[in-house]
């Protein structure tokens, strides 16, 4: 999938088009607190959504690696380069039980909500704790698969969306 996602070389338009596919979800309208993520180079643009989530209104919270767990966190100042060079959060923590909406990326999904990660389990565990919370799978069309391996461990999403 990785080798797939490196031959994505329309990533910035259909990461407007994600997006907008995102902003159409009635959860989304009526959502105060979003979570996203600050994306990689393979991944779905998010600099575009963070933007438009502002303009929106929304609270903008990002994810934050602290003991091998996410932290949600407001952005702060800036985003800093953190281990393989993912950009986090400065921000204040905020409690994960507030969050309306958490946009979360993958390596693939399928169509009933299962999601395959970089294996560390990192949302699986954060996912839960924003309970309330709609969870939705952004990526690529070429990431949406039939199967998936699953574990008893892996959360499965509300939403997947794909451009």
């Amino acid at each position: 999938m990785r080798q797939v996602l490196e031959l994505v070389d329309d990533r910035e338009l259909r990461s407007v088009l994600l997006w907008g596919q995102l902003a159409a979800l009635p959860r989304y309208r009526s959502a105060q607190v979003v979570m996203a993520f600050a994306s990689m180079p393979n991944e779905p643009d998010t600099d575009g959504l963070l933007m438009r989530l502002a303009s929106d209104g929304k609270t903008v919270v990002l994810p934050r690696m602290e003991d091998d767990e996410i932290v949600a966190r407001l952005p702060g100042e800036r985003l800093v380069a953190a281990r393989w060079g993912i950009r986090e959060p400065t921000g204040d923590a905020v409690d994960p039980s507030t969050i309306d909406l958490v946009v979360v990326p993958g390596l693939a999904f399928n169509e009933s909500g299962a999601r395959l990660g970089h294996g560390k389990g990192y949302y699986d565990r954060f996912l839960p704790t924003a309970g309330r919370a709609l969870w939705v799978g952004v990526g690529f069309a070429e990431q949406l698969v039939d199967v998936l391996p699953l574990e008893d461990h892996d959360v499965r999403l509300h939403r997947v969306l794909t451009a």
